[in-house]
């Protein structure tokens, strides 16, 4: 059973080598690597044809620059296995990664994965599998609005399932993810978990996911209730669309908090929440049970529209954790 793994490259010169060598390092030989750069404007390209020479199992693909989104779509074109990873090209997989996803039959498969810094120090556990006893709704809600990180690295997805119901990445910047993690959920008929990380999350400075966006779920939330819309499916799932709002409003508040001084919070805040009352559907409640906790704390004070709380809240921890 050939694994498909799908890395799209920007600018990483240095540590896509690192990436690739995890995966020649697979204790399961069978696979293909496809590199899709990115349009960097280092020498990563370089580094990708160099690899591509050594293995006949590696495919290099170039395109000018569209984002990571589109970067892994043109990986899903290529691809010819019967399961599809995705791989960050800062980051790392452990050796057993495909062997373990060789022995799975499920469409969807989520993986354990450890966000790590730059010198591999496990900075957080995630276990995927700490979520295989909830229904699919539940899923599915979940990281609609966030509170399950959606990601694509961490699950894998059949093929099939991707090319029939034409499942793919938007060209969001950051949120890429939302809508292809949506739609995989609600057409996959059957999941699986994978017990034990094998995936190593590196959080760097200069990352996609650190882009210096102060409203970077917006776009993303307006989209997914666009693809909700399309598959006709709004009445079932307007309350968590509306609570994904909210996540995304606690999300921009967080960014404008880090990024500048209170005088100018307070404009910028007071915008983005009168943006958020006037987008949420005045005609559902939000569900809340499938909201992330902070963003649960934060939603009295959105809806009263209290600033000062809000500020100091989110000079704490930053909602948004990469994704």
């Amino acid at each position: 059973m050939k694994i498909s793994a799908i890395v799209p490259v920007y600018n990483t010169e240095k540590l896509v080598g690192r990436c690739i060598d995890s995966v020649l390092a697979q204790s399961f030989p069978d696979w293909e690597l496809i590199l899709v750069d990115d349009g960097s404007k280092d020498g990563s390209l370089e580094v990708l044809k160099a690899y591509e020479k050594k293995d006949s199992r590696i495919k290099v693909i170039h395109q000018e620059n569209a984002g990571p989104g589109l970067a892994r779509n043109r990986g899903i074109k290529e691809a010819s296995g019967v399961y599809i990873v995705f791989i960050d090209s800062d980051d790392v997989i452990k050796p057993e990664y495909f062997e373990k996803l060789s022995k799975e039959t499920a469409e969807v498969v989520f993986i354990d994965i450890n966000q790590v810094d730059e010198n591999f120090h496990v900075l957080r556990e995630e276990h995927m599998s700490d979520y295989q006893s909830l229904s699919k709704d539940d899923l599915i809600r979940s990281q609609m609005t966030g509170k399950i990180l959606w990601g694509g690295v961490r699950k894998a997805a059949k093929r099939k399932l991707l090319l029939d119901n034409n499942i793919l990445f938007t060209d969001h910047k950051i949120g890429e993810e939302a809508i292809y993690s949506f739609l995989l959920l609600y057409y996959a008929k059957s999941f699986s978990f994978i017990s034990g990380s094998v995936y190593q999350y590196v959080n760097r400075e200069g990352s996609q996911s650190d882009l210096k966006d102060d409203d970077p779920w917006g776009g993303v939330a307006l989209a997914l209730r666009s693809t909700i819309i399309d598959v006709k499916e709004y009445d079932q799932y307007a309350n968590t669309i509306n609570a994904f709002f909210a996540t995304a409003t606690i999300v921009s508040l967080d960014k404008i908090a880090q990024r500048y001084a209170y005088k100018d919070y307070k404009q910028k805040a007071r915008l983005r929440l009168d943006k958020y009352h006037s987008e949420i559907d005045k005609n559902y409640m939000l569900d809340k049970p499938h909201m992330p906790k902070k963003a649960l704390l934060m939603l009295p004070f959105i809806n009263m529209k209290l600033l000062f709380p809000l500020y100091i809240a989110s000079k704490g921890k930053d909602l948004m954790r990469k994704r």
